[in-house]
């Protein structure tokens, strides 16, 4: 780069910076200080249903007005091991984990096999216990039971049942209350002697160990990132100095977006969590290049006979970095905040957030750093080794300065090949599989579908006509055709609904005798047996609720079902009014979000890069070839998942603009340093082989910061954060082989077309 061009317009910043060093280190205090304590008293963790749709997604507004019918409630279910179940000791402590559980704050419903026919209140009040007559009759009835058979029990298994209860399900509450109604529910299960194992399965559990393990990785991500940054940033650096800046600039970078979130209230959830990695990695990335050019200038005085001065080496080293930084910056901000435009409102908050904290590292990068790093090594100090230091900076980098057309040619080839694993990336998303494998939600779930149970359920609503009565009797055999249907539907293991009950109550019974049944189960609402009818039919009596009995889905599999339902539902009369909804269903409807994330952030992405890059470097062809070296690492990436069967997801969604827009940070400053080269009149191959030399060193570095870095979400218990940490470190490493390998034999081919 012309270093007479760069240094007028911005020749006095850092003297200006300089001179008041002191009140630019106090406005950076305050800001930390300030930020940190609105982060810790306004940090908290909600995964709740609401928070991961916009207000106005159509979706979100047929569960509130399902909600709004039939409360904000929802069914989580408990499987239990005896020895076996139908024994008086078993029953009676059953009864009592239902009663425990019942007294929950938030449960409004249990049913449990203790409470069949009354057998709680005899084995509760007074605390009988049944004889071996009693029992025999009581698992006769049972499994005599299309009611109670393969929902209580399963078939042909007398060591395991089901307890269920109906919890709330505040969709826009961000207080934990689903991590505390679990730990209360587990704690009230292991006080029972005659429970040897046991398992809670359904959204809410779900949630609440989402919910759980995004705070986990808040504490772990940022406990090993810290360490990292140390040992890593002491390692890169080499100078404790120079670590103190690197301190302070991540710390001044971090803090006030986190400070930011808090002052919003806005709460972190499982993709927001990430910020704070992503926030430090960025900045340490930022700053080794500024080091390394500050140190760079030192030793060229040192090599020409002069002192040291470091207020001129920091200012020569910002006249050289601030306009590749400026672009690097921008295009960086630019992939993240390419996520504001996905229709899932975490990612779009990630993406703000992340844009905002890449432009507050780059301004302490050209303010606190160079005040910092003034005070720290002022003109007239004895020369750090580094500082006189000859040919070592450079030996490492040696081999890579020559040209490597075969190992070029290679890697590409192996990129390209990578890269048409694409074609079979799709998205889907299965929340139970969000956790590792072996974790307690996973086991639960698979012990249910081992037994032949439901794990889950999706939810219809029937929105009746005027003159359509519930006690209808032609309208509850079409409903009957329409449940049989559903039934015969390979991933449907049972429907719960009112007709249904009515249907297995009534048996033998037709016409009005049949209607007759559907008549009393409405007076006997809430008695009994009966408990659960209200529970199938809207206060007004025009809203009916059909619970589709499934193992746990992928949204694939949901979408499949869908398309059935919509077979199904050709049937039913044209002024019958059919909605599929529930959890389960809203967070199915997340992958049509993901995709369009993905191909928007890419999209999006892509067409700042090549408007801008041709225009940093004054040259289409620079700018073409700068987008093409950047892409194909994340094309490759998003392909080896296409390979390896990994779908996108939540998570992973971000993955296209983000790693784009990160991975030509060094492809600039390389194209910045060889331009520089040419201009100075050097050959395309010594211009490249001086980039190698110089930049390299720094771009190795922050490749290496950046990968070390995410590379701490392997430890997440979110598989998704660890399916992202993972592929981001892969396509970091992908871009910097590319830049160091690929890119210089390139630019050697094209010097005779894009010249000086």
């Amino acid at each position: 780069m012309d270093a007479g061009r760069t240094t007028q317009p911005v020749k006095g910043f850092i003297p200006a910076v300089i001179r008041c060093r002191l009140l630019v280190l106090a406005l950076w205090l305050i800001a930390i200080v300030a930020s940190g304590v609105v982060y810790l008293t306004h940090f908290r963790i909600d995964n709740s249903v609401a928070i991961w749709f916009l207000d106005d997604d159509p979706e979100l507004a047929d569960y509130r007005l399902h909600n709004a019918a039939f409360g904000e409630h929802e069914w989580t279910y408990i499987w239990l091991r005896g020895d076996p179940v139908f024994t008086s000791a078993f029953l009676r402590d059953l009864q009592v984990l239902a009663d425990r559980i019942e007294s929950i704050d938030g449960v409004t419903q249990v049913v449990s096999l203790a409470e069949v026919a009354g057998l709680g209140s005899k084995s509760g009040e007074n605390g009988d216990l049944l004889d071996e007559d009693e029992l025999i009759e009581l698992r006769e009835r049972i499994r005599g039971s299309p009611l109670l058979e393969g929902r209580l029990v399963p078939k042909a298994n007398d060591r395991f049942t089901i307890l269920a209860f109906q919890n709330a399900n505040r969709i826009h509450a961000t207080e934990p209350y689903r991590i505390e109604l679990i730990d209360q529910v587990r704690a009230a299960i292991e006080a029972n002697p005659s429970i040897l194992d046991s398992g809670i399965v359904g959204t809410t559990v779900v949630n609440a160990e989402l919910n759980r393990a995004a705070k986990r990785d808040m504490l772990v991500y940022s406990s090993l990132i810290a360490v990292f940054v140390l040992i890593g940033g002491g390692i890169a650096l080499g100078s404790g100095k120079d670590l103190i800046v690197l301190v302070a600039v991540v710390i001044g970078t971090v803090l006030p977006v986190l400070g930011t979130i808090g002052m919003l209230q806005i709460p972190f959830n499982l993709i927001t969590v990430m910020l704070p990695t992503l926030l430090v990695t960025v900045s340490v990335s930022y700053l080794i290049h500024f080091i390394t050019d500050f140190h760079a200038c030192r030793r060229a005085q040192v090599a020409q006979g002069g002192p040291v001065d470091s207020t001129s080496a920091i200012s020569t080293t910002f006249s050289n970095l601030w306009r590749p930084g400026f672009w690097t910056s921008l295009t960086t901000a630019t992939g993240f905040a390419s996520l504001t435009v996905s229709p899932v409102a975490p990612i779009q908050q990630f993406g703000l957030f992340a844009a905002i904290g890449i432009g507050i590292a780059w301004l302490a990068t050209i303010t606190l750093a160079p005040a910092l790093l003034s005070l720290l090594r002022h003109s007239g100090s004895r020369a750090h080794r580094r500082d006189t230091a000859t040919g070592g900076e450079t030996r490492p980098l040696r081999w890579l300065e020559k040209p490597r057309s075969f190992l070029a040619v290679c890697l590409g080839t192996a990129m390209l090949f990578g890269a048409f694993g694409v074609v079979w990336l799709e998205a889907d998303t299965n929340y139970v599989k969000f956790f590792r494998p072996g974790s307690e939600v996973r086991s639960d779930y698979a012990q249910l579908e081992q037994l032949g149970m439901p794990a889950s359920y999706l939810t219809l609503t029937l929105n009746l006509p005027k003159d359509t009565g519930v006690s209808n009797y032609d309208r509850h055999r079409t409903m009957r055709r329409f449940e049989q249907s559903l039934l015969a539907l390979p991933s449907v293991l049972d429907v719960d609904s009112l007709d249904h009950r009515v249907a297995e109550l009534s048996s033998g019974f037709e016409g009005e005798a049949e209607i007759g049944s559907i008549r009393l189960m409405l007076e006997r609402a809430g008695a009994g047996e009966l408990e659960m009818a209200a529970d199938f039919l809207s206060e007004d009596k025009k809203l009916l609720r059909l619970r589709v009995m499934i193992n746990a889905m992928s949204t694939r599999d949901i979408g499949e079902f869908r398309t059935a339902l919509s077979g199904l539902s050709a049937d039913l009369p044209d002024d019958w009014d059919l909605t599929l909804t529930g959890t389960n269903v809203l967070w199915s409807n997340m992958d049509a979000h993901v995709v369009r994330t993905q191909l928007l952030s890419i999209g999006i992405t892509a067409a700042v890069l090549l408007t801008l890059l041709p225009l940093v470097f004054r040259s289409f062809l620079l700018g073409i070839l700068g987008f093409a070296v950047s892409f194909l690492p994340v094309l490759c990436t998003l392909g080896v998942m296409g390979w390896l069967g990994l779908p996108v997801n939540i998570a992973t969604c971000i993955l296209g603009g983000v790693v784009m827009g990160v991975a030509v940070d060094d492809t600039i400053y390389y194209l910045s340093r060889f331009r520089e080269g040419l201009h100075q009149g050097l050959s395309a191959d010594a211009a490249a082989r001086g980039a190698t030399a110089t930049t390299g060193r720094a771009m190795i570095k922050t490749s290496f910061i950046l990968t070390g870095g995410f590379l701490m979400m392997a430890v997440s218990d979110f598989m998704p954060s660890v399916y992202f940490g993972v592929f981001f470190s892969f396509s970091i490493l992908a871009a910097l082989l590319a830049d160091l390998i690929v890119l210089p034999v390139l630019l050697r081919l094209m010097a005779p077309r894009h010249g000086k």
